[in-house]
């Protein structure tokens, strides 16, 4: 349930995160009136789309959605078309004041406090897929919960992890860091003749790994962990763990 959360958020359409966006409610800057010399507009969503009309100084427009880092607007005149968040950023508002427009950069990622990704990878040569949530405690300290669902061709396993994460180099792009922690494993054999018992252990792991910042609120995330499970047996198990995937901060 967790991971099918977590999927959920992450892959909403750009314009359901409006309200995390502004700094106001939408309803409040509908309309924005140009301050700079003009606004380029574009036919699409992009700068590879061409300008096609320019908005002067003093004009109104009116907000219709959001798309990663670009905004449909309307004119007076029924014109619609693409500005940059960038441009819109410059505007004002009603009451004469610079639109609260919270614009996602490198140097808001380099100042997150809360992130949230989903990864995919391999755990001990079956399948795994994680989701997790942290938070920054400090620029260089996080604390995570983790929950794993790892299904291999005997068994099925479900694993939940608390770490704390060590990041160096913050303001850094290309970030890596370390990570430590203990959870606990789930083992659910399928069925066989002998019918085993399940298993449920203790385990701790030391990993690292890299952030890669992208655009807007995602960064792409990968990692390597190595895991100790702790059993009643006289030997502990050993497994490494490689993961890597889509987060995004707030």
């Amino acid at each position: 349930m967790p991971i099918a959360i977590l999927i959920f958020v992450l892959f909403l359409p750009a314009q359901s995160w409006a309200g995390w966006l502004w700094g106001q409610g939408e309803e409040e800057v509908a309309q924005v009136q140009v301050t700079e010399s003009f606004i380029p507009w574009r036919t699409g969503p992009a700068t590879g789309y061409p300008v096609f009309h320019s908005s002067e100084k003093g004009e109104w427009l009116t907000i219709l959605q959001r798309k990663t880092s670009w905004i449909k607007v309307t004119d007076s005149r029924g014109r619609e078309g693409w500005v940059s968040v960038a441009d819109i950023a410059r505007t004002a508002d009603a009451t004469g004041n610079k639109v609260n427009l919270q614009v996602p950069d490198f140097e808001a990622f380099g100042n997150r406090r809360v992130e949230a990704g989903l990864m995919m990878g391999e755990f001990d040569g079956a399948s795994v897929t994680a989701g997790y949530g942290g938070f920054w405690m400090t620029r260089n300290l996080s604390a995570e919960l983790w929950a794993s669902q790892i299904l291999g061709s005997a068994s099925e396993i479900r694993m939940v992890n608390a770490n704390l994460v060590h990041q160096p180099f913050p303001h850094w792009r290309v970030s890596p860091f370390f990570t430590l922690g203990v959870g606990h494993i789930w083992i659910d054999p399928k069925a066989t003749l002998a019918q085993p018992e399940e298993r449920n252990n203790s385990v701790g792991h030391a990993g690292l790994g890299v952030r890669a910042y992208i655009t807007d609120r995602y960064f792409i995330r990968a990692e390597v962990k190595d895991y100790k499970v702790f059993t009643t047996r006289s030997t502990n198990e050993e497994a490494t763990e490689w993961k890597i995937g889509l987060s995004i901060f707030f």
